[in-house]
């Protein structure tokens, strides 16, 4: 977890468009906010744990927009990175590393650049900083006395914060009464994982969209993701739910990113980052159905 796993975490594509979510402060944090369209009242509410980039990028951003208008949900983006998030400019600066196209020469300040804000970000942002201010928020989320606490709770994670969202359905992610901080969870391209470790402890639904090529989650880590939650499903959860309670789904060809930083002028990459899309979704859809909940509540 001390060094950068490839260059894919820090590359990809800025995406145009106006979010159309505000931001409010939210359980102690920064938050991105955004809702159903129509006032229709939400059915569920989602919180997204970004990539290295943070909650700032129109790309994490306009994908909560996404995610409320076609899931109908409230949706949360808080700021979890205290402000230590990857600076944009780093996406240039790794294409500029990465292209065959560029000398030596043109590389070796883009290199810099990027040596020089990876090494504080690894460390400002570690688990061990990071893990305490996503539970607090959730633990804080699910014991408000609002109507929002009594929605179906999701989180959706990326990258970097795919990590926090499968830690969040292990059984030790609950309240001090003991209510789980999390009804299901998605993730994408999950990074720093300890595998099989952080997959055998998974309890609450958990949803995986995962590309053939990226090298952060190798193919290897892929298949014992694959056999510890074949595994799970076969045990089941003692509640009618066994069959289907959890799930990964492979996008060939995907390099890690794909979910959040596709490039909006590649067709392919535009396609893997809808598939994403639209098995989150889906997930979300379930779980609002089999919880049998959902239906008001503002943020709070």
């Amino acid at each position: 977890m001390a060094t950068l796993p490839c260059e894919d975490c820090a590359t990809g594509h800025l995406h145009k468009g106006h979010p159309r979510g505000r931001v409010e402060t939210l359980h102690g944090l920064p938050t991105y906010v955004t809702e159903p369209p129509s006032d229709a009242p939400p059915k569920g509410l989602v919180v997204m744990i970004p990539d290295a980039f943070g909650w700032e990028t129109p790309n994490s951003r306009l994908l909560c927009d996404t995610y409320a208008e076609r899931a109908g949900v409230l949706v949360y983006l808080p700021e979890f990175q205290d402000g230590h998030h990857l600076p944009l400019s780093l996406m240039t600066d790794m294409g500029t590393m990465t292209s065959g196209e560029n000398s030596m020469l043109k590389k070796i300040p883009s290199a810099l650049r990027v040596a020089y804000n990876m090494a504080p970000f690894l460390y400002l942002t570690r688990p061990s900083v990071t893990t305490p201010r996503v539970q607090s928020f959730f633990a804080s989320l699910r014991s408000s006395s609002s109507s929002v606490s009594s929605l179906p709770v999701f989180t959706a994670g990326f990258c970097w914060g795919g990590l926090y969202a499968i830690t969040l359905t292990h059984s030790t992610s609950i309240t001090t009464e003991g209510k789980p901080l999390v009804d299901a969870a998605f993730t994408a391209h999950p990074s720093n994982l300890s595998l099989p470790g952080d997959i055998e402890k998974v309890e609450r639904p958990l949803s995986v969209c995962q590309g053939t090529q990226d090298f952060v989650l190798d193919m290897k880590g892929v298949k014992q993701i694959e056999q510890v939650l074949e595994k799970k499903n076969q045990v089941g959860a003692g509640d009618g739910t066994a069959n289907g309670r959890h799930e990964i789904q492979i996008v060939e060809g995907a390099k890690h990113g794909f979910a959040v930083r596709g490039n909006p002028d590649d067709e392919l990459e535009m396609g893997q980052a809808q598939r994403a899309e639209d098995q989150a979704v889906a997930w979300f859809k379930r779980w609002i159905a089999e919880t049998g909940m959902g239906g008001g509540g503002k943020a709070s």
